[in-house]
């Protein structure tokens, strides 16, 4: 690690105290920190202002009578070589360096001030950033976002953007997804992603790594740092630029120079990180690894209510390497048992539409799902709900109590198969956001919630949801369990 002193990732993610240098009544950073638990150890900095949102502003961090360890500089591009000497004649451990404009922009002044910042620096304070968010840690209070959940979780989060660390951060109430440490670097004029990804590699509290990068400082210490994470843990990468066009923006966006795409795809597979196409695809595995056992095998069964849908999503399924085969024949049996004939299909997928509608007695959809999930042929189930305009049809004010009944039969089976059988089950409720039905919305919603809610990832289509499931399977071929 590069830290010279083993305490720099207490400093960063656990600090004894933070300062803002720049704070004001508008400023993001002191928004995050004054909601949190870090807000009894927070001063925060600025000559025009004696307060700020209740707070005591200091004029300078040399005035502040406490060390500080961790300092958010929230300053003009001009102003950040002396907030920097200030910090390190205070005794700062950590600066970061919120600022943008600087090397990103290209203009050779601005290059050169970065590169004086960083010699100035060298040896006597670490720095984060610049045009970077910095940290974000609920167990400590550490934040980039006022919206962060503070419930803690097991995702680290290693990201080169800004924007992409904070929008993973808020999924902590949208998605299910609690984190454990999340950092924004930006142009990492000191501290690059490898220091982070060997950081979080080692830390206890990170059970899966998300990375966003866009380029390295040092392209063979990043080989060497993520494979030492992804040998211990999952990682989800995304390479920011994988285009011409990608490449540049990435350039004017952090300073990076990009290599070939061919070069990052052989990277991350040699390491065994598993290469996200985009960003909702990377939340979408996230979503799988936190709240689904691991595939023993990359066959799926897709339990619907669409027979013309079933020959789609078995397309789908073949083109993401994931198989879907025939049902052993005492699961057939005991499914023509529970589905009636006429217009169905128990095959694999299996339309099962007329078990929505049965919400009393045997044979209804709880006990098509365990039946499914008792199968040996299956190692991961796809729910999809696509009803609720049928049901509706048929059940008119009665709605509301089938819906509800209906909701409880679903996670009885989902968990009956997740928990009992320890299968992958994926879920996908169907909702156009442009759809101007409220009504269905509102059940929609109140199906998706339920399920969130008893922990199972739910998608809003089904080739997210495959693919999500593939990367899975990927994640266990490449263990090696099959």
């Amino acid at each position: 690690m590069t830290g010279e002193d083993p305490k720099l990732f207490e400093y960063i993610f656990n600090p004894s105290s933070v300062a803002v240098i720049g704070a004001s009544e508008n400023d993001a950073a002191a928004q995050a920190l004054l909601k949190t638990k870090i807000r009894d150890r927070l001063f925060l900095v600025n000559p025009n202002y004696s307060e700020v949102r209740g707070k005591r502003c200091y004029r300078s961090i040399l005035g502040v009578e406490n060390q500080i360890d961790y300092a958010v500089l929230r300053v003009a591009a001009a102003v950040v070589p002396r907030a920097i000497e200030e910090c390190i004649q205070k005794g700062v451990k950590v600066a970061q360096i919120y600022t943008a404009g600087f090397s990103e922009t290209g203009i050779p002044e601005r290059v050169e001030m970065e590169r004086k910042i960083r010699e100035m620096a060298r040896g006597k304070i670490r720095l984060i950033g610049p045009n970077c968010l910095g940290v974000y840690c609920p167990r400590s209070g550490q934040s980039i976002a006022a919206e962060s959940s503070e419930e803690e979780g097991g995702v680290g989060v290693v990201s080169q953007s800004g924007s992409v660390a904070e929008s993973l951060s808020y999924f902590g109430k949208t998605k299910n997804l609690k984190f454990s440490k999340v950092v924004s670097y930006g142009n990492a004029i000191d501290l690059d992603a490898p220091d982070f990804l060997e950081y979080l590699a080692d830390d206890p509290e990170t059970k899966i790594i998300a990375l966003y990068i866009e380029g390295p400082k040092d392209a063979p210490r990043l080989k060497a740092a993520l494979n030492k994470a992804a040998g211990r843990k999952p990682v989800i990468a995304i390479k920011g630029g994988m285009t011409e066009q990608g490449m540049r923006a990435a350039s004017s966006h952090t300073g990076s120079m990009a290599a070939t795409p061919e070069t990052w795809r052989a990277l991350f597979k040699q390491a065994g990180a598993l290469q996200a196409e985009s960003f909702e695809e990377m939340v979408n595995t996230l979503m799988a690894f936190v709240h689904s056992p691991i595939p023993r095998g990359n066959t799926l069964s897709i339990i619907t209510s669409s027979g013309g849908f079933s020959v789609i999503q078995t397309d789908l399924c073949l083109r993401a390497g994931m198989e879907v085969p025939r049902f052993t024949e005492e699961t057939l049996d005991s499914l023509r048992r529970l589905v009636p004939i006429a217009g169905t299909s128990i095959g694999n997928p299996i339309d099962a539409w007329p078990v929505f509608s049965r919400v009393s007695g045997s044979g209804n959809l709880a006990d098509v799902i365990q039946v499914v999930a008792e199968d040996r042929n299956i190692h991961s189930l796809v729910f999809h709900f696509d009803q609720f305009r049928y049901l509706r049809r048929g059940l008119g004010s009665k709605i509301g109590a089938h819906m509800k009944v209906l909701i409880d039969l679903i996670i009885k089976g989902c968990r009956y198969a997740r928990e009992v059988i320890g299968k992958p089950v994926m879920i996908c409720v169907v909702l156009d956001p442009h759809h101007d039905d409220e009504e269905e919305r509102k059940y929609s919603l109140m199906i998706q919630r339920a399920l969130v809610e008893n922990g199972f990832p739910v998608y809003s289509n089904l080739d997210a949801t495959i693919r999500a499931l593939a990367n899975l399977y990927r994640f266990n071929a490449r263990l090696g369990r099959e």
